[in-house]
């Protein structure tokens, strides 16, 4: 269980620094003009996109490093994170921090349960 969320997390954390790499790029001005909404048009476009990127990137990353449940942990975590990294808009600093904390907590929710738990009735 360890190993699965310490994987989960540094993949969440290097997908982070792509969308705090991306959240730069755009503000800066470079890939897009701050005349007429460019650089708000080009964000409410890229944010949808990288979520499904990130998704997909993550789920492959997680099932190349052998992690059971690769999908189950990727999917909700970068779509979780994307949401939280919108609302926290100007905070992009710690885009690494939220998506490497929900990976690990989606990768522990979904862990397999312990053979020969006991259940209370």
């Amino acid at each position: 269980m360890g190993r699965r969320v310490a994987l989960a997390a540094g993949v969440g954390a290097l997908l982070g620094l792509a969308w705090w790499g991306m959240f730069e790029l755009l503000a800066s001005g470079a890939v897009c003009s701050k005349d007429d909404w460019g650089c708000l048009q080009a964000f409410v476009i890229a944010a949808p996109v990288f979520a499904v990127l990130g998704a997909v990137v993550g789920g492959f990353a997680l099932r190349a490093l052998s992690v059971s449940r690769a999908w189950l942990v990727a999917v909700p975590a970068t779509l979780m994170a994307v949401v939280a990294m919108v609302l926290l808009l100007g905070m992009t600093f710690l885009a690494f921090a939220v998506f490497a904390a929900l990976y690990a907590l989606i990768a522990v929710l979904t862990g397999a349960r312990r053979e020969g738990a006991v259940e209370s009735s």
